[in-house]
């Protein structure tokens, strides 16, 4: 079951994947890749489980870039977050 936001539609989610894509000048795959992941995860949900993704290591770091600008937090923050989120589970460091 996808957890998209409602107001979010699948075009939107398209052209946030090309801008990020145009942004990190990869090639068309990695942008399907980002497309696919937000389209089935949410934007939420997939700036929040970036790290469960298989991005190559640069994309990985540009895509936590984009996410502490996003949530206008630092990974502290975005792991305490999580950590209280899921009460009884401990966050990834």
């Amino acid at each position: 079951m996808m957890e998209q936001e409602p107001a979010i539609k699948q075009k939107d989610y398209e052209r946030a994947s090309r801008l990020l894509g145009r942004l990190f000048e990869v090639d068309s795959d990695i942008t399907e890749q980002i497309n696919r992941c937000l389209q089935y995860y949410g934007a939420n949900g997939f700036f929040r489980n970036l790290e469960s993704f298989d991005f190559s290591e640069d994309v990985f770091e540009k895509l936590k870039a984009v996410r502490m600008v996003l949530f206008g937090m630092g990974e502290e923050a975005v792991l305490n977050l999580q950590k209280l989120e899921k009460p009884g589970e401990d966050a990834k460091p």
